[in-house]
């Protein structure tokens, strides 16, 4: 008798097959103690793709997809609808795993309470946190904490794209992933996706310490391939904007600006007119959904 999934598997990966395998390599081990599949969307150039097809394991439930252009909420929301098992779980490319990572995923979801979960992330060279304040929205988007290396339990807003998981029920009833953020990186997926969770199902997010990955952040593929740096600063502003328009009020929208304008103005001036268009194309979206 085939033995049932408990858990699919996504990871998204860019011109590093490398890196990739590394990783592949610690969930074949890991798939000795835990039924689980793995699809993997490619998205690199055909050479690329090509070394990665001669390395990538010849077993059932290990799945390589291709996509010819980049896009990660796409690839996102592929993992999702295509995934058996009713819980998905999201990797960078570019971790480590330790022993208890996927399996406290799974525990957390032992609580039916818990649509998502947000595991510990730390990053090389990073001091880890001593704040509490863990994937926390602020001034209804002014600030926003991470600290995701912190080592307490808690209730969070939004989880770290790098690892994550879902419960694939709360995913199809929201949608998934929002794919109109605008590229080349599709900054704010997860927090616009935490926090429509959390809207619909309050407190749902876990951020669980024993799952745990480290994270290396390489410098090349990945969402660190070789966009234009300008893009990539036009594209964070826009979604930032797009972010605060379509998931608050009016209201809520005054309070955060009057609480981000003096940063916007000593730091970050030139931001203010992509953030001003996303801003606009939210409220349109907003306006719409109602």
């Amino acid at each position: 008798m085939e033995k049932r999934i408990e858990v699919t598997v996504v990871i998204g990966t860019l011109n590093r097959p490398n890196i990739l395998m590394s990783l592949i390599g610690q969930l074949v081990e890991e798939s000795k103690k835990i039924q689980f599949e793995v699809i993997v969307i490619d998205q690199s150039t055909p050479e690329n793709y090509k070394e990665l097809i001669s390395k990538f394991p010849k077993t059932i439930n290990f799945k390589l997809i291709h996509f010819d252009k980049p896009n990660t909420v796409q690839y996102l929301n592929y993992g999702w609808k295509n995934a058996k098992a009713s819980i998905v779980l999201y990797f960078d490319d570019d971790i480590t795993l330790t022993e208890s990572t996927i399996q406290a995923h799974l525990e957390a979801y032992e609580n039916l309470s818990i649509n998502g979960v947000s595991g510990r992330v730390i990053n090389d060279s990073e001091k880890i946190s001593q704040n509490q304040s863990v994937g926390k929205i602020k001034w209804f988007g002014a600030m926003f904490s991470k600290n995701f290396s912190y080592d307490k339990k808690a209730l969070v807003d939004f989880p770290y794209g790098c690892n994550m998981s879902f419960r694939k029920q709360a995913l199809n009833d929201l949608g998934g992933f929002d794919e109109k953020l605008s590229p080349p990186i599709y900054a704010f997926n997860e927090v616009d996706l935490g926090y429509r969770i959390n809207k619909r199902w309050k407190n749902s997010i876990l951020f669980s310490p024993e799952a745990l990955v480290y994270h290396h952040q390489y410098k090349r593929g990945g969402t660190r391939n070789d966009f234009i740096v300008e893009n990539v600063f036009q594209s964070n502003q826009f979604n930032y904007g797009y972010f605060l328009g379509k998931n608050f009020s009016i209201f809520e929208n005054i309070i955060c600006f009057l609480r981000r304008l003096p940063y916007q103005l000593i730091k970050e001036p030139r931001a203010i007119l992509h953030i001003l268009r996303g801003f606009i194309y939210g409220k349109q979206i907003r306006r719409s959904n109602v």
